[in-house]
C-alpha cells in the first residue's frame, strides 16, 4: 500500500492546481448530498431490541401511556393548602388557552360526566351479559329475604331526596334492588390507580392539594424536536397561568417532556463541553504548532472526515440522527490523530538533515503503514456496532467508519500535497528516553512490570464482577420539578405487576386466546390465592358463544323466578306501596322479561373505549388484550411460568423482566464488543504487522488496559450503562492507534537505529491530551448519561495510553535485546514455546519418574555392579529418547569406523552447549563423565549423576584417580571435555591437558567425538531452543601405544587440537551450506517491518537461498567476493556466513537498505557494505549497451 499512495502523491504533485481544484470539487459534492439529510432525535433508537424486547416495550409503553402530559396545580408555599375552587379556576384558564392553540389531543380538564352516565346507562341496559354464575347466587340468596324488596326500595327513596338524586336515578331504574352492583364494582376495579379523586368533574389528588390536568402529544414520546416546541408553547401558558394565579405552582410532565428535557441538556452540557473543548485544545495546538497552516489543514482533514461520514449516510438512509452526530463527535479525537501524526512527522525529518526531499513524500513513505493499519484497526472496531440490537447504535458504527476513512484518505492523499516544509537546523542533544532500545529505562523496568503484574491480578477479580445498570431512569436528566412530580403520579403499588398478554391478528383472535389460555389461569391465580390483584377486561368483552349463556342464563333465571314467587308481581306492588310511579323503574321490569341476544364485539365501544384502552392494545396489525395481576415478589416468578409455553402468542412479563432483558441484552452487547472488536483488532494487527508476536506486543496494552478499566469501575462503583459500553469501541478504536504508533516506532528504530519513539511518543501525548480534553469535559456534564460516558472513557483512555506507553518498549526490549545488546536470535512466539516445552518435559521427567526411580532403585536390595549397569542402561534410554523429544530439532549421529565402546577409553569431544551431554550420554551405557562442581551438587539432578558415578573435575584428577581407575578397569569410558567451558563463538579453543594425562596414566584408549551445530541450537549465551540439526561424528580411536600423535601427552594435546579443528572446519565445510544459515539470515530481518521482512523471505525463497552461487564448488577458497545492488543484503550475509574466510564487499544503492544493513548488530566481521550510487535502468542498459 505504501507504493501506492507514492504513486499516487507523484501523479498529484505534477497537477497541484488541478489537484486543489479536486479537493474543493470533492468538498462542494459532499456538502451538497448532506443537504438532504433529515435529522431526528429518537433517543430510543439507543436502546438494544430483540422480538421479545418489542413486544415487552410496545405493551409497556401503551399500557403506561407514554404519550401523556400531565399539567400538576399546587400551592407555590408548600406549608399552605389552597382551596379547590382557585385550582379549579386555574385549570379552567390553563385549558381553555391550550385548547385554543389547536397544539394538543385527548385533553381533559374535567372528567367527561356526560360520558359516565352514558356508560352507565349502557351497563344498566345490558346487565344481562355481565352477569356471572355467583352474580345469579347472590341474587338467588338476596330475594329469598321476603323484607329485602322493601327495605330496598326504602333505601332508594332516601336516595333520591339526596342533591345528587337525579344522578342516582339514571342507575336505580335498572337495578333498584341493588342486584347487579358486583358488575358495577368489577367495572370500577378496571381503573388503573386510586390515588385521585374526583370532585365537581375535576381530578384531585387525595389529599386535596393538587389536581392535574392530562392531554396527550400528537408527535409521539421519542420526536424531542417536535415535542420541544410543544414544550415551549405549554411553558408559556404555564407562566401566564402563574402569572394570574401568583399562589399556584404549575408544572408539566411526561415522557415526550423528560426526553425533551434529555435532548436539550444533552445539547447544552455538548456544546459547554465542546466550545471550552474547542478553547483549550486549539490552545494547545498552537502552543505545539505556531503556525496557522498547520492548525488550518488539520481542521480541514477532519471536515473532508466529517462531511464524508454525513454524505455516506445520506446515500444509504434517509435520516440520522442528531445523537449519534453528537456522540460521533467524540471519533473527532480519533481522527485528529491521522493529520496529527502527518505533520509531527513532517516536522520531525524538517529537522533531520539526512531525511531526503522531498520531505512530504519521505515522511508519507514512513507513515503509511502505521496510519493505515491504526485506521483499519478501528474502523474494524467500529464495524462491529453494526451487528449489535440497538439501531442507532449500528447508525454509530457505520458514521464513525466513514469518518475515519474519509480522513484517512484525505491524509494520505491530498495533505502531503499542500502541508508545507521548513527546514529547521536539527537539535543537538537527544531527548531523554528517545529509544526504548538504549540502556536508560532499565532500572525502572523490573518494578514497573512487577507492579503492573500485580495490579492487573488484583483488578482482574475485581473486574470479573462487573455489573450493569438497566434503570434508565439513571442515564436520564429530570428537572426537580420533574422529580418531585414522577413521585406524585406514580401509584403505590404492593408487590409487583405481571402483564399477561393475549396478541391476535384482531379482537376477535385475540379474545378467543385470551379465553382459551389466559382466563383459566386467570382464575386458577384467584382460586389459589396466589394473587393480591387480579385485573382483567375479560368480563366485559364477551365472544358470541359466551354472550349466547350468558342470555340463556338470564332468560332462565327470571323465569324461574316468575313461576316460584311471582317476582314481578310482587317488586311492583311493593313499588305502589312506596309511592313511585308504575313507570318508575320500567327499564329493569322490561330487561327482567326481555329475552336478549348476543352482539358484535363493536356493540360494547361504550366500554373497551373509555376503560379498555388499558386493557385492549391495538398496535399496527397486532391487537393484545392485557390482564394485571398484583403479586407478592415470592409468587412473581411463579405466575409468569404458569403463562408461559402456552401459546406463542401468550406471554407474561413486569417491569423486571424489561429490566432484565435489557441487563442481558447489554451483557451480550458488552461481550459482543469485548470480544468480536478485540478479535478483529488483533486479526487486522496480524495480517499488517505479519507476525504474531508483534500483534500480540500492539494488542497487550488494550487486554491489560481492559481488564484495569473492568476493575477501576468495580472498584470506584461505576457501573457499564446502554451509553457508556461504548467505551469499549473507544478503547479498542483509539487505544490501538497510540499501540501500533508506539510498535511502528520500535521498530523502525530497530531496522535503522534512527530516533523515531520519542516523537511517536510525543505525537501520541499530544492526541491522548486532545482526547482527554475532548471527552474528559464530559465528566462535568449535567446529563448523568453524558457524565458517565466522560468519566468512564477518561478511565479507559488513561489506563490505555499508560499501558502503550510503557508495555510495548519493556516487551519488544525483552524480545529483541539481552544485556543491552541485540540477541543473535531474536524471540519468538515458536522458540518460546519449543524452549518451555522442552523445559517442562525434561523437568517432568527427571521429577516424576527418573528420581523417584533411581531413590527407589537404590533403596531397595544391595547395590551390585550388575545393578549399577542396569542404571547406566537406564540413563543411556533416557538420553535417546528426550534427544528425540527435542521440538524442532534433528540429531544425526555418524560412526564410519563402527565403535562399538565394548572397550573403555577416554572420551573426547569438543563443547558448545548444555546438549553435548546429551548427545554423548547415547553413545554407550558405561560412560561417566567429569562435571563441574556446580552440575556435581545441583539441587535438581545433582544426586542423578553422583549415583551414576560422575566426578567434580574442579577437584583435580589427583583427587579422585583412584575412582577414576576403578572405573576404568570396570569397563567405563571417561569422558571428558578438553576446552574446560563451553565456546561461545562455536570455534574450537586451546585444549587442555588433562584428558590426555589420565589417558597416559591409565594407558586408555582415545576415541575423539566432534560435534557440531549443537551450539547453534542451544548456545552459552542463551537459554532459548533454535531450530537445527546436531551432528556427532565418532573419529577413528587413539590405541595407548599410538605414536601417530607424537610423543607424551602434552604432544597429543596439542595434534589433538589441530585434529579436531581440521575435522570441525571439514564439517563447517560440509553442513554450513545456504540453507543451514538461511534460518539465521531470517532472524536478523525480524521485527524489521513488514515489507522488510517478507522481502527477505520472498528472495530467499524465489532465489533457492541463493544455493546456486554460494554453494557452487567456485566460491570455495577466495579471499574476497565483491557484490553490486544488493538490495537488502541477503545475498552477501548469507555467502559470509558460509563462507568466514573469504572477505565479501557489497554495494548498497538504497538509503533505506543501506541503514538497514549498517544498523544490523550481528553481521560477521568478513562482511562488509558500501554506499553505492543509484544507477536508473536506463543507465544501465546504457551502461550494458556500451
Amino acid at each position: 500500500m505504501t507504493q501506492f499512495f507514492l504513486r499516487i502523491y507523484d501523479m498529484l504533485s505534477r497537477h497541484r492546481k488541478a489537484s486543489a481544484f479536486l479537493v474543493v470539487v470533492l468538498f462542494l459534492g459532499l456538502a451538497g448530498i448532506t443537504l438532504h439529510v433529515k435529522y431526528e432525535e429518537d433517543i430510543s433508537k439507543f436502546l438494544p431490541r430483540d422480538e421479545l424486547d418489542e413486544k415487552y416495550a410496545a405493551v409497556y409503553q401503551a399500557i403506561t401511556r407514554q404519550n401523556q402530559i400531565a399539567v400538576v396545580f399546587s400551592s407555590r408555599d408548600t406549608d399552605s393548602v389552597v382551596s379547590i375552587d382557585s385550582l379549579e379556576e386555574a385549570m379552567n384558564f390553563f385549558g381553555e388557552q391550550l385548547d385554543k392553540l389547536h397544539i394538543v389531543k385527548d385533553l381533559h380538564v374535567q372528567v367527561d360526566e356526560d360520558a359516565v352516565l352514558r356508560m352507565l346507562t349502557f351497563m344498566g341496559e345490558n346487565y344481562p351479559y355481565f352477569l356471572k354464575e355467583k352474580d345469579y347466587a347472590r341474587i338467588d340468596s338476596l330475594l329469598h329475604d321476603p323484607s329485602y324488596i322493601h327495605r330496598q326500595l326504602e333505601e332508594d327513596k332516601r336516595t333520591l331526596m339526596l342533591p345528587m338524586g337525579g344522578v342516582a336515578m339514571q342507575t336505580l331504574k335498572y337495578d333498584p334492588l341493588h342486584l347487579f352492583s358486583p358488575v358495577l364494582n368489577r367495572l370500577q376495579s378496571l381503573q388503573p390507580n386510586h390515588q385521585f379523586m374526583v370532585d365537581d368533574g375535576y381530578v384531585f389528588t387525595k389529599d386535596g392539594k393538587c389536581s392535574l390536568i392530562t392531554f396527550s402529544t400528537p408527535y409521539g414520546s421519542s420526536e424531542t424536536y417536535k415535542n420541544a416546541e410543544l414544550l415551549e408553547r405549554v411553558n408559556l401558558l404555564i407562566e401566564a397561568t402563574e402569572k394570574a394565579y401568583p399562589n399556584l405552582h404549575v408544572s408539566a410532565i411526561g415522557a415526550p417532556f423528560i426526553a425533551v428535557t434529555n435532548a436539550q441538556q444533552i445539547k447544552k452540557d455538548s456544546m459547554i463541553a465542546v466550545s471550552v473543548s474547542i478553547v483549550l485544545i486549539l490552545i494547545l495546538l498552537f502552543r505545539h504548532y505556531r503556525r496557522r497552516t498547520d492548525l488550518l489543514w488539520i481542521t480541514v482533514s477532519i471536515c473532508f472526515g466529517w462531511l464524508f461520514a454525513l454524505a455516506g449516510m445520506a446515500v444509504f438512509k434517509d435520516s440520522v440522527s442528531i445523537i449519534v452526530l453528537g456522540i460521533g463527535s467524540v471519533i473527532i479525537g480519533i481522527s485528529v490523530n491521522y493529520p496529527l501524526h502527518f505533520i509531527d512527522h513532517v516536522r520531525e525529518l524538517s529537522s533531520d538533515p539526512e531525511a531526503q526531499d522531498p520531505i512530504q513524500r519521505t515522511a508519507l513513505k514512513e507513515m503509511v503503514p502505521p496510519l493505515l493499519i491504526g485506521n483499519i484497526t478501528t474502523v474494524a472496531a467500529f464495524l462491529c456496532l453494526v451487528w449489535l440490537d440497538a439501531q442507532a447504535m449500528r447508525d454509530l458504527g457505520v458514521f464513525g467508519s466513514l469518518m475515519l476513512i474519509g480522513t484517512i484518505l484525505f491524509v494520505l492523499v491530498f495533505l502531503p500535497l499542500f502541508i508545507k516544509v521548513k527546514r529547521v537546523q536539527a537539535s543537538v542533544s537527544t531527548p531523554a528516553g528517545a529509544s526504548a532500545l538504549d540502556g536508560t529505562h532499565r532500572r525502572h523496568t523490573g518494578k514497573f512490570v512487577w507492579t503492573v503484574v500485580l495490579l492487573t491480578l488484583v483488578l482482574g477479580y475485581f473486574s470479573l464482577q462487573t455489573s450493569f445498570d438497566s434503570n434508565l431512569s439513571h442515564i436520564n436528566y429530570m428537572t426537580a420539578d420533574q422529580k418531585q412530580n414522577i413521585q406524585l403520579l406514580s401509584p403505590v403499588i404492593q408487590g409487583s405487576s405481571v402483564y399477561v398478554v393475549a396478541e391476535g391478528k384482531d379482537i376477535g383472535d385475540a379474545l378467543l386466546k385470551y379465553q382459551h389460555y389466559v382466563s383459566p389461569e386467570l382464575k386458577k391465580i384467584k382460586r389459589e390465592g396466589l394473587a393480591i390483584k387480579v385485573t382483567a377486561i375479560g368480563d366485559f368483552i364477551l365472544s358470541e358463544e359466551q354472550q349466547r349463556k350468558a342470555c340463556e342464563r338470564w332468560h332462565a333465571f327470571w323465569q324461574a323466578k316468575q313461576k316460584q314467587v311471582g317476582f314481578l308481581k310482587t317488586f311492583q306492588e311493593e313499588c305502589q306501596r312506596q309511592g313511585f310511579s308504575a313507570d318508575a323503574f320500567q327499564p329493569f321490569v322490561e330487561s327482567v322479561v326481555a329475552v336478549p341476544k348476543p352482539r358484535p364485539l363493536a356493540y360494547f365501544k361504550l366500554i373497551t373505549d373509555p376503560v379498555g384502552s388499558h386493557f385492549m392494545l391495538r398496535q399496527g396489525e397486532k391487537t393484545r388484550i392485557v390482564s394485571y395481576v398484583q403479586v407478592d415478589d415470592q409468587h412473581e416468578d411463579g405466575i409468569k411460568a404458569m403463562v408461559r409455553g402456552k401459546s406463542a402468542s401468550v406471554y407474561a412479563f413486569s417491569s423486571k423482566d424489561i429490566s432484565n432483558q435489557l441487563v442481558d441484552v447489554l451483557n451480550d452487547s458488552f461481550n459482543y464488543i469485548g470480544f468480536v472488536c478485540g478479535f478483529v483488532v488483533f486479526f487486522f494487527l496480524w495480517v499488517s504487522f505479519g507476525r504474531i508476536e508483534l500483534s500480540l506486543l500492539s494488542f497487550l496494552p488494550l487486554a491489560v488496559g481492559w481488564i484495569w478499566i473492568l476493575g477501576l469501575m468495580q472498584v470506584f462503583g461505576q457501573q457499564f450503562n446502554i451509553v457508556n459500553i461504548i467505551l469499549a469501541t473507544f478503547i479498542f478504536g483509539q487505544g490501538d492507534d497510540y499501540t501500533i504508533f508506539i510498535t511502528e516506532g520500535l521498530i523502525y528504530e530497530y531496522a535503522y537505529g534512527r530516533k523515531r519513539l520519542a516523537a511517536y511518543k510525543k505525537s501520541v501525548a499530544l492526541s491522548a491530551l486532545i482526547m482527554f480534553i475532548g471527552i474528559g469535559t464530559l465528566s462535568f456534564a449535567k446529563h448523568p448519561a453524558l457524565r458517565s460516558l466522560g468519566i468512564v472513557t477518561v478511565i479507559g483512555m488513561a489506563t490505555v495510553v499508560l499501558m502503550a506507553n510503557y508495555l510495548p518498549p519493556i516487551v519488544f526490549r525483552w524480545i529483541t535485546m539481552k544485556k543491552d545488546r541485540v540477541r543473535l536470535v531474536p524471540l519468538t512466539l515458536k522458540n518460546l514455546w519449543y524452549s518451555f516445552f522442552s523445559i517442562s518435559f525434561f523437568v517432568s521427567f527427571v521429577y516424576l519418574l527418573v528420581m523417584p526411580f533411581s531413590s527407589l532403585y537404590f533403596m531397595i536390595g544391595k547395590v551390585t555392579e550388575k545393578k549399577r549397569v542396569n542404571y547406566h542402561r537406564f540413563l543411556c534410554w533416557m538420553a535417546r529418547f528426550i534427544i528425540t523429544k527435542i521440538p524442532g530439532v534433528r540429531f544425526h549421529l555418524e560412526n564410519p569406523t563402527g565403535e562399538s565402546f565394548q572397550k573403555p577409553a577416554i572420551i573426547v569431544a569438543n563443547h558448545q552447549s548444555h546438549l553435548d551431554i546429551v548427545c554423548l550420554m547415547i553413545l554407550h551405557p558405561k560412560m561417566i563423565f567429569l562435571t563441574n562442581h556446580w552440575a556435581y551438587t545441583n539441587h535438581f539432578y545433582g544426586k542423578l549423576i553422583q549415583r551414576a558415578e560422575f566426578l567434580p573435575a574442579s577437584d583435580g584428577l589427583e583427587a579422585h584417580l583412584g575412582d577414576l581407575r576403578s572405573l576404568y578397569q570396570r569397563g567405563y569410558s571417561i569422558c571428558i571435555f578438553p576446552e574446560g567451558t563451553r565456546s561461545t563463538d562455536f570455534r574450537i579453543h586451546r585444549f587442555h591437558k588433562g584428558a590426555f594425562y589420565l589417558a597416559e596414566l591409565l594407558h586408555a584408549d582415545i576415541v575423539p567425538v566432534v560435534l557440531h551445530g549443537v551450539g547453534h541450537i542451544l548456545p552459552k549465551v542463551d537459554f532459548l531452543l533454535r531450530e537445527g540439526t546436531m551432528y556427532a561424528e565418532i573419529l577413528p580411536r587413539l590405541q595407548a601405544d599410538h605414536q601417530e600423535m607424537g610423543d607424551g601427552y602434552r604432544a597429543v594435546t596439542k595434534n589433538m587440537q589441530h585434529l579436531f579443528q581440521d575435522k570441525y572446519q571439514q564439517l563447517c565445510q560440509h553442513l554450513e551450506t545456504s540453507h543451514y544459515w538461511a534460518k539465521q539470515v531470517k532472524y536478523q530481518y525480524m521485527y524489521k517491518g513488514t515489507e522488510v521482512e517478507r522481502r527477505c523471505h520472498r528472495n530467499l525463497k524465489k532465489n533457492d537461498d541463493y544455493a546456486a552461487i554460494i554453494d557452487a564448488p567456485a566460491a570455495r577458497g577466495l579471499q574476497e567476493v565483491h557484490f553490486e545492488d544488493v538490495g537488502q543484503g541477503e545475498l552477501p550475509y548469507l555467502y559470509a556466513l558460509v563462507h568466514p574466510e573469504t572477505q565479501v564487499y557489497a554495494s548498497v544503492f538504497g538509503e533505506d537498505d543501506y541503514r538497514l544493513l549498517m544498523n544490523m548488530a550481528n553481521l560477521p566481521i568478513n562482511l562488509h557494505f558500501t554506499k553505492g550510487l543509484h544507477i536508473t535502468k536506463e543507465e544501465r542498459r546504457a551502461e550494458g549497451q556500451a
